[in-house]
Order: structure tokens, then sequence, then C-alpha cells
């Protein structure tokens, strides 16, 4: 119990958001895209509905992380989107669950 205690004090446990990282950003890397483009074929979007995966991966998500320009910039926050997402909706649920 005293551990416990101890951690409440502390903003980040940094063990625990290293593999937060590892889990999301290899959940960004790999699966986001995925979801995104199948999820978006599914809803019809025509976007997605003219293109093929192969295009969608090497020329729309991975391709521009080699360019060095404001597309790899907007690609790599599209790619840390799930790990961007869960830090901020756990720092949400810290602050209510400390409000409590």
């Amino acid at each position: 119990m005293q551990d416990s205690k101890r951690k409440k004090g502390k903003l980040i446990d940094w063990s625990k958001e290293l593999w937060f990282v590892l889990l999301f950003g290899c959940i960004g890397f790999t699966v986001w895209p995925l979801m995104v483009y199948f999820l978006g074929q599914a809803l019809g979007i025509e976007y997605f509905s003219n293109m093929n995966l192969r295009v969608w991966a090497e020329q729309k998500v991975y391709g521009p992380l080699s360019e060095g320009s404001f597309r790899t910039l907007s690609r790599l926050l599209f790619l840390c989107f799930p790990y961007g997402f869960s830090f901020c909706l756990r720092m949400i649920l810290m602050q209510l669950n400390r409000d409590n």
C-alpha cells in the first residue's frame, strides 16, 4: 500500500509510459493505416475506393517519411495518432481521478 501512495504524487510512471509507447507505436505503424484504409473502403469513401492498398501504403503513408518535408511531419502525426490519443485519454482520466 505504501508504494501506491508514493506513486500517486508522481506525474508519469516512465516504465509504464515506455511500454505504452512501444505498444501504441507498433499499432500506429502497422495496424492503424490498415484500419483507416479498410474502413474508408467499407464506408465507400471515393478516395479509398479508387486506390489499392499498395498505393496507399507505399505512396501515401510510408513513402513521404523519406522526403523530409511537410508531408513527413503529417505522416508521422498520422502514424503516432494511436499513441497520442491514448496519452491524452490517460491524462484526462488521471485528472478526473485526481479531482475525486
